[in-house]
């Protein structure tokens, strides 16, 4: 019974996990697609946030559409032109794409896992209320 447990809280932490790799590849997606459209577009206003919950915005035209401001990881950021600004959030984007495979095809064996779990318990189950 208790490895039926730690394969259930397994199974919730990947999903967990999982939910949190995919928000960070929507960030990464909506970024290069941010960077696509202010590259290739014309001198209008932008949208930019406030704060990281988007509480508040403001319309603005960016000064320079050739140079991005990248998170590389570690805390550290590097101002990066357009071509190799899309070349660190393709490769970041790949990497989530990696990991989130992994782990859904490890969700994948451990639901496999407590699916036999859960067979062999009812099977317990069954005879147990035929002794009765």
């Amino acid at each position: 019974m208790a490895q039926y447990e730690a394969v259930k809280s397994q199974i919730s932490q990947l999903r967990t996990l999982i939910s949190q790799l995919l928000l960070q590849k929507d960030g990464v997606e909506k970024a290069k697609s941010s960077i696509d459209s202010i590259s290739n577009g014309d001198d209008m206003d932008t949208i930019f946030p406030l704060d990281p919950g988007y509480t508040a915005m403001i319309f603005a035209k960016p000064s320079d559409r050739n140079h991005y401001i990248i998170y590389l990881g570690a805390d550290i950021f590097a101002k990066l032109e357009t071509p190799e600004a899309m070349k660190v959030l393709t490769e970041r984007e790949s990497e989530l794409d990696r990991a989130i495979n992994d782990l859904n095809q490890r969700l994948n064996q451990l639901e496999k896992l407590q699916e036999q779990y859960e067979a062999v318990l009812q099977q317990i189950a069954v005879a147990l209320q035929q002794q009765k």
